[in-house]
């Protein structure tokens, strides 16, 4: 069962319309303060985990950027390991210790998997939510 427990949230306004338990970047070299953007691609270093049921353009809305958070799995994972980015919804992979997906293989290329947003803390089967213990890091 996901849960959400101690978190960190910090208020960004949102650059679109989003929804809740996807993880979010700050676009780079952007001229405005403090916008996120839905990070539902691979590879994206991603700061945190809207919480916001409904998000719009330029409201401010929380993200959770430390301690626990839900997120759903776009592919079957275990407790413990390694998550990432694993698909343009923006649901969660899990990552072997060489940055690559045990879930998409070669289909992300030979670089795999550059950002890790933290470690899943329940086994979750593809499309079920499970907690995550954020530490967004780049890890290859």
């Amino acid at each position: 069962m996901a849960y959400h427990g101690d978190r960190v949230t910090h208020s960004f306004k949102f650059a679109s319309a989003m929804g809740a338990y996807l993880p979010v970047f700050m676009p780079l070299a952007s001229s405005r303060d403090e916008v996120v953007v839905s990070a539902g691609t691979y590879g994206i270093d991603a700061v945190g985990i809207t919480l916001a049921t409904v998000g719009t353009y330029n409201e401010a809305a929380p993200v959770v950027v430390g301690g626990v958070a839900k997120v759903q799995a776009a592919a079957s994972l275990g407790a413990g390991v390694r998550v990432a980015i694993g698909s343009t919804n923006g649901r969660m992979i899990p990552l072997t210790p060489s940055g690559l997906s045990t879930a998409l293989g070669s289909a992300i290329g030979a670089a795999g998997l550059r950002f890790s947003i933290g470690r899943s803390l329940h086994a979750a089967a593809d499309g079920n939510f499970f907690s995550v213990l954020l530490n967004p890091e780049q890890i290859i």
